[in-house]
């Protein structure tokens, strides 16, 4: 009875060691199985595994960078069974390729890098964009200012305002066919022209003119002459061109002269103009008079200026009709703070106004006063064409001054006088 029961234990314990033994052998053999199926790879393709730099071709230059990708379709190491063939050759691409599927592949499997240029140095240029004005280059505006009378001459001039230096620039270029007799020598030879410039009303006491040109009557001058004035106040100006004939031994002779009404001109851009040259008499002399009367009330501290009448007015348009009217400027320390003017009275040389224009003045502000008296005749286009002008106030010679101080001694009365009218 004993022998049988140990017969049945020993039977058992060999039966499970047994099952054990099969069990181990079936796993190690499956193990084993399914290490053969898994395909082995020639290299790192996979996405996100490290790539060796034997797979990645790099060519380097001075100027460029090109960098090339291989792509390896990876075979398992063995054949063995089926299985593993069913699950047939992988083939795998890097991350770059993935992101540029859409795109060609021989496009984006090359990169270029330029050395000398870079795209930030492009994108954030401070001149990118910016606007160049020699690219968008505008023509001159040529103007032909013409004489009804005979003309002497031709004029060829271009003027422009400088706004850097708040100047007015005139360009002599040329004068041709002076044809006055004063141009001619005793045997019948050609002058020694020359032209002087000035701007009216002045604006500094410099003398500006060209140089003289030797035996010619078409001088060319090519030369640049500035006038400071402010572009507020260039409206108000005329540019007075005389020209004469130079004589060593005696008084130069006068050819003629050309007036420019900057009024009327555009000289914010380049203004290039050809004008007739006409005898020289309507700028000499008086324009004019205009009879004024000035008081000045200190309680009030109030200068009231009444315009009376002007006669004799010297007009220099070319339809000689005459539409005067008076403009009143207070000038402090040389700057223009006010200005104030009459009523226009058409077709007269002789109008009569009867008008008063009052300025709030301190009496501590008097000595550094002037007043500026501009007679002008109405245009419907455009400025008023300037007359003539005078200038009242303390250190004037003549009877500008004289006129100013009578006022100051005499307040609180009115104080009338005749002044002469001037084109300077």
């Amino acid at each position: 009875m004993v022998s049988v029961v140990v017969l049945g234990v020993v039977l058992g314990v060999t039966g499970v060691v047994v099952s054990v033994v099969l069990l181990v052998i079936c796993k190690m053999y499956r193990k084993r199985k399914h290490r053969h199926c898994i395909p082995s790879y020639s290299g790192y393709d996979a996405v996100g595994d490290y790539k060796p730099p034997s797979i990645m071709s790099v060519s380097t230059t001075s100027q460029d960078v090109q960098i090339s990708k291989e792509h390896r379709t990876v075979q398992p190491r063995s054949s063995r069974g089926s299985t593993c063939t069913s699950r047939g050759s992988i083939s795998t691409v890097s991350r770059g390729s993935v992101k540029s599927d859409p795109f060609n592949v021989e496009e984006t499997s090359s990169i270029s890098a330029r050395s000398d240029t870079s795209v930030d140095s492009l994108i954030f240029d401070p001149n990118f964009g910016a606007i160049r004005p020699d690219l968008y280059p505008r023509k001159d505006a040529v103007l032909q200012q013409s004489s009804l009378e005979q003309s002497l001459g031709r004029l060829h001039l271009r003027i422009k305002y400088d706004f850097r230096t708040s100047d007015i620039v005139v360009h002599l270029i040329e004068a041709q066919d002076l044809s006055s007799e004063s141009t001619r020598d005793a045997e019948g030879g050609f002058g020694d022209p020359y032209v002087r410039i000035c701007l009216i009303p002045e604006v500094d006491e410099r003398i500006r003119q060209s140089s003289v040109k030797r035996k010619t009557c078409n001088p060319f001058y090519n030369e640049y002459f500035k006038f400071p004035v402010t572009f507020d106040d260039v409206k108000d100006r005329i540019l007075l061109f005389q020209i004469y004939d130079y004589d060593k031994f005696s008084r130069h002779k006068s050819v003629g002269e050309v007036s420019v009404d900057l009024g009327k001109v555009d000289v914010s851009n380049s203004v290039e103009l050809w004008s007739d040259i006409q005898k020289a008499t309507q700028f000499t002399g008086d324009m004019g008079e205009v009879l004024l009367s000035l008081s000045y009330l200190p309680t009030a501290e109030r200068l009231t200026i009444v315009v009376l009448k002007a006669k004799e007015l010297v007009m220099t348009g070319a339809g000689g009709s005459c539409d005067p009217y008076v403009r009143i400027s207070l000038i402090v320390d040389g700057k223009k703070i006010k200005r104030k003017k009459t009523s226009v009275k058409r077709s007269t040389t002789s109008p009569v106004w009867n008008e008063a224009l009052s300025f709030n003045i301190p009496a501590e502000t008097l000595p550094k006063v002037n007043l500026e008296v501009t007679v002008l005749d109405h245009d419907l286009i455009g400025h008023g064409e300037f007359v003539g002008r005078c200038i009242l106030g303390p250190g004037r010679e003549g009877t500008e001054g004289q006129h100013w101080n009578d006022m100051l001694q005499n307040q609180r009365k009115s104080m009338a006088m005749w002044q002469h009218l001037h084109r300077r």
